[in-house]
This record gives C-alpha cells, structure tokens and sequence, in this order.
C-alpha cells in the first residue's frame, strides 16, 4: 500500500462510518488479527472522530461481551476468523452491531465488506476538511486485562497520542527512511504507538507477518 492509497482508504471508511450513522465519540469496536485493513480501519475510525476500541482477539467471548457492552459500539470490523465468534458475542449481547470484515470469502451472511467500504466514494469538501477531533477529545479506548481485578476502559486522547509521538521522536529522531516490523498483536497500546501513530506521523514503513514462525520471521526482518 502507497501512503496515496492508505489516506484514500482512510478518507473512504471515514466518510462511510458518516453515511452509516456513527457520530463524533461513538465508539467503534475493532476485533482481528494484524493485517495492514486493520489499521486502515482503526485510522478512519479515529479521522471520523469516532473512538476506537481495539480488542483481544483472542479474548474469552464474555469478556468481550462485557467490553462491547460498557463501551456501546455502534459498529465493528473484524478479521474473517472472528465472524463466528461475533454471532455468538451478539447472542450473549442481545443487540445486532453492524460488523466489517476483511478478506471475506463466503457470502456475507449479513456482514459488510471491508473492502467496499474502504472503496466507498467521497466528496471533495470531506476530503479537504480537516479531521473533527481536537485535543481534549478522546481517540482510543483501551481495556485493561483485568489481572489486578474487574477490567476497566482507559481512554486516550488525541493529546495523549501527541505527547507519546513527541517523547518517542525526541530520543529517536524520526525520518519516512525507518522500516517497522509488526510482530506484537495490535490491539496493545504499544503496538499503535510504534504501527500506527509513530508509522504515519513521520512516514515510516510498516510491514505485517502474514504468520509468526522463525521462518517468516527471518525472511521478514531480511
């Protein structure tokens, strides 16, 4: 993926989430596997304006349940391994949540395409109006994983995110010459900090392991 057709992607998911009826601070859940859909997901969502709450997804599907649940997700993306796991989830939730995947194979069976999402076309105004989000305004939701007691949501701010962005590139010294290499699940803060926001703040290049063995590894990081 060039930048061009990253912000394009972003720019198209921002817009639909508009058209789909997710307001500025609606929550938007984000379940799945590291995959480069998953962060163009996760950067509409917050150049929305929207909140982001990224989840294990690998969670026990209670738990997951319970965070859906407190944080009030009007929509979710999902990898295509998870749309089993999500029927059961709304069950246990007893509401329907519009959900997203990625890379989907079969018939949807009511799910939307992530891909006509990310291709869903927008009007020049949008596209030159500066994202709504201010400083104060919250950007990610983050769930705790409860080892200490009851897990609890943690909210970021579009400041928090600045702040991390500027303590990092003042002991690194950032330039768009850097190449990441995704290996840590990505709905853990660190992983956003160094995938996400350092990635496409100062330009750097991020690749994902399609599978994390030695192997691909190797050929990965050569």
């Amino acid at each position: 993926y060039t930048w061009g057709e990253l912000l394009r992607q972003v720019r198209s998911i921002a817009y639909r989430l508009t058209q789909e009826g997710v307001e500025f601070g609606d929550r938007v859940a984000l379940i799945g596997e590291n995959h480069p859909k998953w962060a163009a997901a996760y950067l509409g969502t917050i150049y929305r304006g929207a909140v982001m709450v990224p989840l294990d997804p690998h969670g026990e599907i209670e738990t997951i349940t319970n965070f859906l649940e407190n944080s009030e997700a009007k929509v979710a993306f999902l990898s295509p391994d998870q749309t089993d796991r999500f029927r059961q989830i709304e069950e246990k939730l007893g509401r329907h949540i519009p959900a997203v995947v990625w890379n989907l194979e079969t018939s949807s069976n009511g799910f939307h395409a992530f891909e006509d999402w990310a291709a869903t076309d927008f009007p020049d105004d949008f596209a030159a109006q500066e994202p709504p989000a201010k400083d104060k305004d919250m950007a990610v939701l983050m769930y705790t994983s409860g080892t200490t007691g009851t897990p609890k949501g943690v909210p970021l701010t579009h400041a928090n995110i600045v702040s991390e962005l500027e303590g990092v590139n003042y002991v690194l010294k950032l330039s768009d010459k850097e190449k990441i290499l995704s290996l840590l699940p990505l709905f853990h803060a660190y992983l956003q900090i160094v995938n996400l926001w350092i990635a496409t703040t100062y330009g750097c290049e991020v690749g994902y392991l399609k599978e994390l063995t030695p192997d691909e590894l190797s050929k990965a990081m050569k």
